[in-house]
């Protein structure tokens, strides 16, 4: 059975959504982004969560739908309705800039799309895809 993954963007202060899968989101230092992640309704009781790192298998977990983040640099929310959880990263920097959205697996592999964020000091963020 595939599992469906999709990454929705919705950039902290501009109004409107994009949808698809773009590799790098270029964002202002110091703001927060919040990043929808489409799952298949198979998986709606299935922990998510985010991992920290560019490579799949050394990724660290910031935060878990079943384990709040203590920092308080991260959040995330599960609308089981919808099928989206939402992961929320703070007081973004230029360091850490590759996540993954990630479904946990119960008898296999975890599954995860990754996206890498793109911190400056530009004023308006923009969308960049390859």
């Amino acid at each position: 059975m595939a599992l469906y993954l999709r990454i929705l963007y919705i950039i902290t202060g501009l109004t409107g959504m994009w949808q698809g899968l773009f590799k790098i989101l270029s964002v202002k230092t110091g703001k927060s982004i919040s990043i929808p992640c489409l799952y298949g309704s198979q998986y709606k009781n299935h922990v998510k969560y985010l991992c920290e790192g560019p490579k799949w298998r050394f990724c660290r977990d910031v935060v878990k739908t079943n384990k709040a983040d203590p920092s308080g640099k991260y959040s995330i929310s599960d609308d089981k309705r919808q099928f989206i959880f939402t992961v929320t990263i703070n007081n973004l920097t230029n360091k850490n800039t590759d996540y993954w959205c990630v479904v946990e697996i119960s008898n296999g592999p975890d599954y995860g799309v990754h996206f890498q964020l793109s911190v400056t000091r530009g004023e308006f963020p923009s969308l960049l895809t390859f």
